[in-house]
Parts: structure tokens; sequence; C-alpha cells
């Protein structure tokens, strides 16, 4: 298996295990391999390397760059050296090696970029010489961070107009029902208005790690506001977004704009704050950087992902035996073990995540992630179909933004037969939350919900979308199957059905049936008669 060599201390070289030189990498392609190689588990975030590489770029200009040299790379470079998805871009850490040697980081490398001319001078200012340095970790967190909502510039209006302080309040409002931060009250944020701190200063003063803030410009009855999430200790944009829209009922507008904002914000944090987990050391981690640690390999929906989601979540556990999210979301991601055919023993598993999920019921309160991750888990391994949806309102109730909420009411639909219920649901998810890591399970479960309601075309095309978005999420193979057995496509099925039991050795319709949510299987007949006229054995 070929491997890369990266030389980062003198003059930048990569060559292969056998000396040599990968020819053909572009400026900012050296760039982004130094810049990979010296972070936690060598990944990091798209839109921050995006915005480190062409700082001099809008948003978009600078994702469009990085698609375009994520591509050349990967044209260049050894197969499964690099790889990237819509949240991340990564090296894999077995396959590249980082050379010691003499001279200066990146002796003589330059890029026109001033967030990556920033990052060089950090990186050059290191103490220890001869080998790649990483930022310090940063201190222990035990519990959630803090965020608040700056005031907003306004452009349009006059003097006495408050539009603005009514948004910020909106927006403020709605982030305080998420519950996996902390927001500084609106006050406090108010207080130093006019005064002339940069970022980091208000960050100190308001003992926040994240910020937002955002400006609003009014032409007549058209608004545009844009909004943008920073980290708190340097100002480094972590998300923007620009909205467009018109004065027709301020109030209702208000809560859109609060609303989207909201559901936007949350992942972004989250995805920070998995970023932060890493740069400690495993065995330093507290419960909460566990939690935080279990997050990307608990959504990426592969077999052996979610095995080291579970292990993550055992250390937490073990750390804090009372707190209920690690177990909440253990017994979730056992459920999905069961769903997804990822254990021989699915009636084992079912009961443990069951019987983990009643734990944490136990001491949920009103913890929003909680109460999500236990409905998900009641409602994929029992026939409590109303229990489960308890507990998912209950989330909604809270946090009316909460897109994983939103995504598990949708597949509560698709478990009830309630196809419109679980449109509406998995539609609201996905407008929350555009760039969410969940995103192949929102798709997927909307193209369920087409199979569901006879539009079986529909179906498959969006099913198909989804696991474009979510690669080697081998489990969605199932539905095409008997989507194309319905639309009476028998080559596409068969070969639907050769992709499932590769991925599935020995898989029989029994061992489906045990996996699968139980209301499910028992309501949805021309699922499983589908797999079966594929060849799929019975037993």
């Amino acid at each position: 298996m070929s491997k890369l060599t990266l030389r980062l201390f003198g003059a930048f070289r990569a060559h292969d295990g056998s000396g040599k030189g990968v020819d053909g990498l572009s400026r900012r392609g050296q760039g982004l391999l130094a810049y990979l190689a010296t972070q936690p588990d060598m990944r990091a975030e798209r839109t921050l390397v995006a915005d480190l590489l062409w700082s001099d770029r809008s948003e978009e200009q600078a994702r469009a760059s990085l698609r375009q040299e994520l591509s050349l790379l990967r044209r260049t470079l050894p197969d499964g050296v690099l790889e990237a998805n819509r949240q991340h871009v990564w090296l894999a850490p077995e396959r590249v090696c980082v050379e010691t040697g003499e001279g200066d980081f990146l002796q003589g490398f330059d890029l026109h970029s001033e967030g990556f001319e920033d990052w060089l001078r950090q990186m050059r200012q290191t103490e220890k010489p001869g080998t790649a340095k990483r930022s310090p970790a940063p201190a222990a967190r035990a519990s959630r961070p803090s965020l608040a909502v700056l005031p907003f510039d306004e452009f349009g209006v006059g003097e006495n107009d408050m539009f603005a302080d009514g948004v910020v309040e909106e927006i403020t409002s709605a982030l305080s029902r998420v519950h996996d931060f902390h927001v500084i009250a609106r006050q406090s944020a108010f207080a130093l208005q006019g005064q002339r701190l940069d970022i980091p200063e208000i960050a100190r003063h308001l003992g926040t790690e994240y910020l937002v803030e955002g400006s609003i410009r009014r032409a007549g009855e058209r608004v545009r506001i844009s909004v943008q999430l920073v980290q708190g200790s340097n100002g480094r944009a972590l998300w923007s977004e620009r909205f467009d829209d018109r004065l027709d009922d301020l109030f209702e507008l208000q809560d859109r704009i609060a609303s989207q904002v909201a559901g936007q914000i949350s992942p972004n944090v989250r995805a920070a704050e998995i970023d932060r987990a890493r740069q400690r050391m495993p065995q330093d981690r507290t419960g909460y950087e566990l939690i935080m640690s279990a997050m990307p390999h608990f959504w990426t929906h592969r077999a052996e992902e979610n095995a080291i989601a579970v292990s993550f979540l055992d250390q937490a556990i073990s750390y804090d035996p009372a707190h209920p999210l690690p177990k909440a979301l253990k017994a979730w991601a056992l459920a999905q073990q069961c769903t997804y055919l990822w254990t021989e023993t699915p009636k084992e598993v079912r009961q443990q995540a069951y019987e983990l999920a009643n734990q944490a019921a136990d001491e949920a309160r009103d913890h929003v992630l909680t109460l999500v991750a236990i409905g998900a888990t009641i409602s994929m391994v029992s026939d409590e179909i109303g229990r489960a949806s308890s507990f998912l309102d209950h989330a909604l109730a809270l946090d009316p933004n909460n897109a994983w909420g939103w995504m598990r009411k949708g597949y509560l639909g698709i478990y009830s037969d309630r196809p419109d219920e679980a449109r509406r649901a998995f539609d609201t998810a996905i407008r929350l939350s555009p760039l969410d890591p969940y995103m192949h399970n929102m798709v997927i479960g909307l193209g369920m919900t087409e199979f569901r309601d006879g539009n079986f075309e529909k179906a498959k095309e969006i099913i198909k979308r989804g696991m474009e978005l979510g690669p080697g999420v081998q489990w969605a193979y199932r539905p095409l199957i008997a989507i194309n057995m319905a639309l009476g496509l028998e080559d596409e099925a068969m070969a639907a059905a050769r992709a499932f039991k590769d991925a599935h050795p020995g898989v029989t319709i029994q061992r489906i049936i045990d996996s699968l949510p139980p209301t499910f299987s028992l309501t949805f007949s021309i699922y499983i008669d589908g797999l079966r006229k594929a060849g799929v054995p019975e037993t």
C-alpha cells in the first residue's frame, strides 16, 4: 500500500515510500498537505481550510476552489491518502509519514492568503526545532461551552429603528433553548455596544468561547441579514450565512430568521467542540470531551465507526456514571447496530439498547439531545411508538430548531406508516441544518417516505442521492432492492442485492426482520417481499 512522506522542515517535499517525488502539486495543494499534517488526527473542518487557503475570496469562491484543489490532489496522490466529506478534510494517518529534519518550518514557502500566512508565522515561532508542531491542547472542559449574540449592525434605517434588536432578541431566545451550550444574557452582550473592542477582548469580557455577530441591510421592502459564528479566542469565522427576505410581517420574519440561524449554529458549535476535544489525548479527556469525541464516529453510519463511538461513550459513562447523555447516545448507537445489521445477535443488542435508554430516561429531564437519543432508540428497538413520540415531542417543544429531533420524527412517521408526517419532518430537518453531518440519513429517510407512499421512481432517485452523501452507507441497498423489484427492474434489483450481500455475508430474511424496527417490518410487507424476490435466503 503506497504511503506519502512529507518533509515540513526545510524546503517542502512530498514523496512516496521509495523516495520518488510527487509531481504536479500546486502551491496551495502543498500548503493544504502541510496544514493537515500538523492538525490533530490530520483532520480539519472544511470551511476553515477553505478560509485558510483562499482568505482573499468570498466564502462561495473559496469553497469552489477547495473542491477543485481536492479533485486535483486525489488524482495526484496515492489512493486513499486524502479524504473529504461535507464537513471535514483529512489525511489517513496510517498512510502518511512526516519527516523530521533541519531548517525552519516550510522554509522559503509563501502563499498569497492572509489566513495561511498567519498560520505559517505561528508555526515558525514554535520553540522545538525538527518536528511539526501542533497548537497546545486546550484546557479540559467538563461541560458545555458558552456563546453570546452581539448586537447587529443595521444599515438603511432610521436611528430609532428597533428591528435589528428584535432579530438579536429572537436569535438569543432560540439559542437559549438548545442546551448544548450556555447562552449569555442579551443585556450583558448589549452592555459592550459602542466600545471599540476586538473579538478576543469581547470574548474575554463575556467569558465566552463563541460569538455570533451580524448585520442587517434594508432597502424598501427587502432585507438582507448576514450572520456569522466566530471563535472567541481568535475571531476566526466558523460559519456564515446570508438571508434575503421581505419585510411583509416583521414578527414572522424575526421568528423565521431566528429559527434558521439557531438550527445552523448548533451543529457548527458542535463541530468546533469536536475539533477542540481531539486536541487532547484520549486519556486526558473529560466526560464531555469523550462524548464530543464519539460524535463523528456515531453519525458516519459504518459498522467500524459505530464501534469506536461506543468505545468513547463507554469511557464517558465510566467517567460520570450518573450522566444520562452518554447512556442515551450509546443506546442509540446500539440501536443502529441492530437496524443496520452490524451485529450477529440483534435480539440481545436490541434489549441492551432498550434497557440503557430506560436508564437514561430516568435522569433525562429537559436535555434535548438526551431526549432525542432516547426517542430514537425506543422507536428503533421496540413497538412503543407512542412512548418514542413523547420523548421526541418533548425535545422539540424545548428546542423546535433541533434538526436531529425532526429527523427522528421523520423516521417515526415511516415506522408507523404516516408518510405525510414523515415528509414534513424530514423537510424541516433539512431546512434547519442544510450542512448537517447526518444529511445522508435525512435524505435517505425522505426517499423512504416516497417509498412508503408508492412513489417508487422518486424514492429510488432520492435514496441514491442520500447514498452519495454518505459513502459507505451499505444498509441503504435494502430499500433499493425492494424498490427496483416493485418497478420490475429485476437486473438492477439483483445488482443491489449482490452489493448488499457482499457487505453482509450470510444475511437472511429472518435476521433482517429481527434487526429492523418492529413496527416497520410488520407494516411494510413490500419491503421484505422485495428482498425475498431478489434471492435473500429465508433462514
